[in-house]
């Protein structure tokens, strides 16, 4: 599990080195699984009532950065419907909206959208 303290000695060891934000994540999470957040929705539900946007995401393993654009081996679903790894994905980080390891149940990025009530919560829940 990649912590705060890795981030932070990461960032300290690259300071004025002049690598880009996809050098960094490729670096800090190079073989690791990710879901990457590009800031659309890859699907709009809607009932009578209720609307529900579906975050659109690649979700693969880190192969590898250069400059500006992070390689991923991504996780597909094939012409079976079974789920493979492998169609490589070239992404700029400048389409990056957000990112996260994919370390654990429920903790994908869908997960962390939360509405302005549940953010009063988090205040009470983890303020000191």
């Amino acid at each position: 599990m990649t912590t705060e303290y890795d981030v932070q000695q990461l960032a300290s060891n690259l300071h004025g080195s002049g690598k880009s934000l996809a050098e960094f994540l490729g670096e800090l999470f190079k073989g690791k699984f990710v879901e990457i957040y590009l800031g659309d929705s890859y699907e709009e539900v809607s009932t009578e009532q209720i609307s529900i946007s579906y975050p659109a995401v690649f979700c693969g393993r880190i192969v590898c950065a250069y400059r500006e654009c992070l390689v991923i081996s991504a996780a597909y679903i094939n012409t079976n419907k079974k789920m493979n790894l492998g169609k490589l994905i070239f992404i700029s980080e400048r389409a990056i909206r957000a990112f996260t390891p994919i370390e654990e149940e429920g903790s994908g990025l869908e997960d962390m959208f939360l509405r302005s009530k549940e953010a009063n919560r988090l205040a009470r829940t983890f303020q000191k």
